[in-house]
């Protein structure tokens, strides 16, 4: 369902008495992104809630830069926490959205019970994110003219992902093809730019486990950076590409409900 008190479109699965778990995928990808790993959790247990990030899938795609900051979506998770009814959740970002929930999750841990991150350049990379940005400009300005087809295209959409066979393909392009590219272009501009999380790692208050992909060799000196200096982490390494919730999907799945399996949610 969209929602208008938090401004993206969310969508609730699995048992209605199951622990929460809020889902947030990348830039790119939208709520399809979990489609191989959201039936384990609620066979385990778990309620899902999975969102879109603004002009991803069905969600909007407002033109006011501001609303593309980390700080909005810190606001907008908690106050869908309350919608859906939780004192506290896990949250499992990917990508993109692991840097949203790490920055929700130091920002107001009290309400975060635990997280499972994957491969986050955004969330891992050096403080300065654009060291060009007018290419950055350029890329957002060709996201816009080449429209939907652009989106489905980019490298960075999961859609041929080896692991989807055609149902899946075909359940994500449905949903993918929602999206709006200026939003996503905007996402690029004022989301990704603001989300590196180095300088508050070391105090990291939440006990968070990353499922790093080896098969995504140029995430390798962030991971070795995260063992080395993030406080409460976990990591474990799996034959993955960057999209490692559908690339290694069944590791995945195990890893991350056997670490939040320990977590009693009262």
């Amino acid at each position: 369902m969209a929602s208008r008190e938090i401004g993206l479109n969310y969508v609730t699965d699995g048992p209605s008495d199951g622990r929460p778990v809020l889902f947030v995928h990348g830039i790119l990808t939208c709520r399809a992104h979990w489609l191989l790993n959201l039936p384990a959790f609620h066979d385990a247990g778990y309620r899902s809630i999975t969102i879109e990030l603004l002009g991803h899938g069905s969600s909007p795609a407002p033109e006011d830069e501001a609303e593309y900051r980390p700080d909005r979506y810190i606001e907008r998770f908690s106050a869908l926490r309350e919608l859906v009814g939780a004192e506290r959740w896990f949250v499992v970002g990917q990508s993109l959205g692991a840097a949203l929930t790490l920055n929700y999750a130091m920002s107001r841990p009290q309400e975060v019970i635990a997280h499972v991150v994957t491969n986050s350049h955004s969330a891992f990379a050096e403080p300065i994110r654009i060291s060009n940005p007018q290419a950055a400009r350029e890329r957002a300005q060709m996201m816009i003219d080449g429209g939907i087809d652009a989106v489905m295209r980019h490298p960075l959409n999961p859609r041929r992902a080896r692991a989807f066979d055609a149902a899946h393909r075909a359940e994500f392009d449905d949903a993918m093809l929602l999206s709006t590219p200026p939003g996503i272009a905007r996402t690029m501009l004022h989301t990704s730019p603001y989300t590196p999380l180095r300088d508050r790692l070391p105090s990291n208050p939440v006990d968070t486990l990353l499922i790093a992909g080896d098969r995504e060799e140029a995430f390798t000196p962030a991971r070795k950076w995260v063992e080395q200096h993030a406080a409460n982490f976990r990591v474990e390494r799996v034959s993955a590409t960057h999209a490692v919730n559908i690339s290694a999907a069944d590791d995945f799945n195990h890893i991350a409900l056997e670490f939040l399996n320990q977590y009693q949610y009262v």
